[in-house]
């Protein structure tokens, strides 16, 4: 057994004496006796050494350089110190020593952080890189401090370190930094005992570790801005690669006292985009700001938030500190989208000089957005505004900005018609602001406020005095300025405006259910609105979102003549007086058609000249989206446009008709978009009415509109030729038409042929019945029918054709109403026509005194006799026996009206004449009358002379 132990001492010597010819690594110490031991472990309070050298009397591992193998971790305790200031320095040298240090503190203890002076007392510690900017300026002043040992600090004095400290108790369980250079050194000072009060016995114990150089270690290619601090960085152009923002010596905690500036531009874009900047984190764990405040009721563990007393990370909307600021932040958590509302944007991390040590750090990555121009709504320094012309842009969305907005800003929307009588129509499809008091019902108003202004111009009309009281009695606020009174209604968090949820569903909010009025939608009662949001705080980084609309407005044009915009029916009315052409066109007020909730559409237009003018309608631009359903077809026989609908679903159509002698004369129908037509009236009063039935949601003035030119034009003297009377209406016991036409071609005639009542007409044309060889035509209609019931070729040849008017056929709900026939000549070539005509009735059982047995009716005891054969075949108004009793009693009727007529001529001259004697007499008053007497009363009459 002594022999194995005597071995044991000699293979020890051994190894220690070639150890001590070979010598001992730099990143270990050298113990007196040769031995090798982990530099580390010097003075750590073991005995590593077998001689025990490596913890000598009185000895400290202040003011030492360690090394180190990578990927080895040596610990590291801070023994008991001899001075105020303990150094430790560790340097990388490079190769299998590693390039850069990593620092790990388990237990840290080191004097006090006061959060009211947010200061450190009784003690601190500094860390310094190589290369870092401080480090010169802090090596001096760490000198400087150990000079001044005969001035003690009173209790309670701050502990400045320009270049930033850490104190306190460790925040955590371990709290690690990574080194950027080949050099870290720290620098624990902790007064002398009375110099600043009890002195805390520091407490320090790390490992530390050497690493390489890793090419993944950073995503980003850090550009050193000119003039910046070492973490000042521009990153450019992240639109094709994956890039992210570092805190510096990331993942480990950042230094103290540092200001780090991260600009992130973006060069280029697409056409008719804008490029706009995204940060953001998803990782709650790697973002940690210390926020300067204990754990208090202040924020919520694990959260961030912008109440910080301690470090800062600020975000600015463009390239300088000077730019808005849309949010600052610290603590801990997840952050949510931050948006640029350009190309470029500021971060920048403000460490204050003392802080308690923590792993504070964070990492964010960035994203490019590349949003339309076209409705764009930025958030510029210069303001926050957007006017919208409503002549041009009838037809809009107006959304809150889709980028964050700095806290304070009102971003004003104001939409205004082009006409005075414009209104605008606007409907809520989403609104939201975040409720940061969801536990009680009182209006905050502390995140956002949405108003809505209603400038409601002079009263001139009743539908204005509508609005102003309805909205008075609704809103929170009303103004005068000027001739304008400002209505102004205000939203928060509890109270919305009305909305129109369902159109939400639909990308160009247009809901399949219209959006009603008053309950879902606003309209103006003027020409403008204006909506103003007003962004009072943040909420950017609570992941709630903030203050946010999304709103559809349409500039409704309303008639000039209509008083108000809702009211029907729709009727407009056009006078020769006020000009003799214009332009029409269909109405573009949206709440006519489905898209504002109408089912069915009648608007009518009245044309109205002088008696002595025509109109002249020309369809320029006609468009139905249900034209497939309705086709227009010419009439060859009537010669006018008619309109076949083939399907009752959904169809629109333009109806002409004319106003002529107290009845509704049918001109033309037109619903085919293909073909531009001309409408002629033969009156001067004509009436257009574009009918449009079961509309859907989306139909509009857009789905269904015309457009069409009228003229009035003078008429023609030609069809007051065929007759002596200067009226178109014809009637009595008889009558006749001719005219011969030679020019001024194509043309048409109209007249009424009028009977008694309980009579009907026989007429007798000119001609055969219609073929299709017929270019001239004489039509026949009844005033309660559009289609004629009787179409003739007029002919030069001696033949003729008769017939009865429809009043003719016995019909007991039309005893008392006169017949009424419309009578119309067509011409479209050199021509002459003839119609003759003769009142009728029924025979009773009483015989009538002259009668056409052929007719089985009675005519006018006025045309026996007169040299007219009115009864065609018979010719019994004509007959020998009754022509010739005729003139003896024509005679002694003649003779008769005579006498009686000188009797009456006699006997008024002889009255006359006597009338005049009686007037040319005098009477004489008595002689009494002339007596002077007092007492006579005069008579108040007159002598009659």
């Amino acid at each position: 057994m002594e022999f194995f132990w005597l071995l044991f001492h000699f293979m020890t010597s051994f190894f220690l004496v070639s150890g001590e010819k070979i010598g001992c690594e730099p990143t270990e110490f050298r113990c007196s006796s040769g031995q090798c031991v982990d530099g580390g472990r010097y003075c750590d309070g073991n005995s590593d050494c077998f001689d025990g050298s490596d913890e000598p009397e009185r000895c400290t591992n202040c003011n030492r350089t360690y090394y180190g193998l990578t990927d080895l971790k040596y610990p590291l305790r801070l023994s008991e110190r001899r001075s105020p200031t303990c150094t430790l320095t560790f340097t990388a040298a490079g190769g299998k020593y590693g390039e850069r240090i990593e620092i790990t503190f388990l237990s840290f203890q080191i004097g006090i952080f006061d959060l009211d002076s947010s200061s450190c007392l009784r003690g601190y510690m500094e860390v310094e890189e190589s290369g870092s900017i401080h480090a010169e300026s802090a090596t001096t002043r760490v000198r400087r401090r150990t000079k001044k040992k005969g001035n003690p600090r009173r209790k309670g004095t701050s502990l400045r370190a320009p270049a930033g400290s850490f104190c306190g108790p460790l925040i955590g369980q371990s709290a690690t930094f990574y080194s950027t250079g080949d050099t870290v050194k720290l620098t624990v000072f902790v007064p002398p005992q009375g110099a600043a009060g009890q002195p805390v016995v520091p407490r320090l114990y790390l490992t530390y570790r050497f690493l390489h150089h890793s090419q993944d270690d950073n995503l980003l290619s850090y550009n050193k801005v000119a003039g910046g601090t070492k973490c000042d960085t521009l990153l450019t152009n992240c639109h094709y690669r994956n890039c992210v923002i570092r805190s510096p010596n990331f993942p480990g905690f950042y230094l103290r006292n540092i200001s780090c500036h991260y600009w992130i531009r973006q060069d280029s874009a697409t056409p008719g985009k804008i490029a706009q900047i995204e940060i953001y984190q998803d990782n709650e764990f790697k973002i940690n700001i210390p926020s300067g405040h204990s754990n208090s009721d202040r924020y919520k563990p694990g959260t961030l938030t912008s109440d910080c007393a301690g470090d800062v990370v600020k975000v600015f909307d463009g390239r300088t500190t000077e730019s808005p600021l849309l949010v600052e932040f610290c603590g801990a958590g997840p952050l949510p989208t931050i948006r640029s509302s350009g190309p470029d944007i500021l971060i920048k991390l403000i460490s204050v000089p003392f802080q308690t040590l923590s792993n504070s750090h964070f990492e964010l990555a960035v994203k490019i957005h590349f949003a339309n121009t076209s409705g764009s709504f930025r958030a510029a320094s210069e303001g926050c505004s957007l006017t919208v012309d409503g002549g041009r842009h009838p037809v809009g969305i107006l959304q809150g900005p889709d980028h964050s907005v700095p806290s304070g800003t009102t971003c004003t929307y104001r939409v205004t018609g082009k006409r005075p009588t414009d209104r605008i129509w606007l409907y809520f499809s989403s609104y939201h602001v975040p409720d940061l008091n969801p536990w009680t019902d009182n209006e905050h108003c502390d995140v956002g406020k949405l108003e809505i202004v209603h400038p409601v111009p002079r009263i001139r009309h009743s539908h204005h005095h509508y609005h102003h009281y309805q909205l008075a009695n609704a809103l929170s606020g009303e103004q005068n300025i000027g001739t304008v009174t400002v209505l102004t209604e205000s939203y928060c968090e509890k109270k919305s405006p009305r909305q129109c949820g369902h159109a939400s569903d639909f990308p160009d909010l247009i809901p399949s259910r219209p959006c009603t009025f008053p309950d879902e939608s606003y309209l103006s009662p003027g020409p403008e609105i204006i909506l103003k949001m007003t962004y009072l705080s943040s909420t950017a980084i609570r992941g709630s979102g903030g203050p946010h609309f999304t709103a559809r407005y349409e500039v409704v044009e309303n008639m000039p003549y209509k008083d108000d915009i809702l009211s029907n029916p729709c009727i407009m009315n056009v006078h020769s007086r006020d000009s003799l052409k214009g332009s029409l066109e269909s109405p573009k007020n949206v709440f006519l058609y489905g898209r504002g909730g109408a089912r069915d559409l009648v608007c009518k237009y009245e044309l109205r000249g002088t008696p002595d003018q025509r109109v002249r309608l020309m369809v320029q631009e006609l468009y139905f989206s249900s034209s497939p359903l309705c086709q227009t077809t010419y009439d060859a026989v009537t010669e006018r446009q008619k309109c076949n609908v083939f399907h009752f679903g959904k169809f629109a159509l333009i109806n002409v008709t004319e106003v002529w002698q107290d009845t509704t004369v049918f001109v033309g129908c037109v619903c085919d978009p293909s073909k531009s037509f001309i409408l002629e009236s033969v009156g001067h009063m004509m009436d257009i009415e574009f009918l449009v039935r079961n509309m859907g949601p989306r139909d509009d003035f857009r789905t269904f509109h015309f457009s069409l030119d009228y003229e009035f034009v003078p008429t023609s003297s030609v069809c007051k030729t065929s007759h002596s009377s200067e009226t178109s209406v014809m009637s009595g016991s008889k009558g006749q038409l001719m005219l011969n036409l030679h020019s001024a071609l194509p043309f048409r005639c109209r007249w009424m042929l009028a009977a008694f009542p309980t009579r009907a007409l026989y007429l007798t044309v000119k001609g055969r019945m219609f073929d299709a060889e017929c270019r001239n035509k004489i039509l026949f209609y009844n005033v309660n029918n559009w289609e004629p019931f009787k179409v003739f070729c007029p002919s030069d040849i001696e033949h003729y054709e008769s017939f009865f008017t429809q009043s003719w056929k016995p019909d007991p709900t039309r005893t008392f109403e006169a017949d009424l026939t419309l009578l119309e000549y067509i011409f479209n070539e050199p021509g002459q026509f003839k119609v003759n005509w003769v009142e009728v009735t029924r025979p009773k059982s009483k015989p009538c005194s002259l009668e056409c047995p052929e007719l089985e009716a009675c005519i006018g005891e006025d045309l026996a006799c007169d040299g007219i054969r009115h009864c065609p075949v018979s010719g019994n108004d004509e007959s020998p026996d009754r022509c010739n009793q005729l003139p003896l009693l024509t005679i002694a009727i003649s003779s008769t009206a005579a006498v009686a007529l000188v009797t009456f001529i006699v006997l008024a001259v002889l009255i006359r004449y006597k009338l005049v004697k009686s007037k040319d007499k005098t009477v004489i008053p008595p002689p009494e009358m002339y007596r002077n007497d007092c007492k006579h009363t005069f008579s108040n009459k007159a002598p009659v002379r």
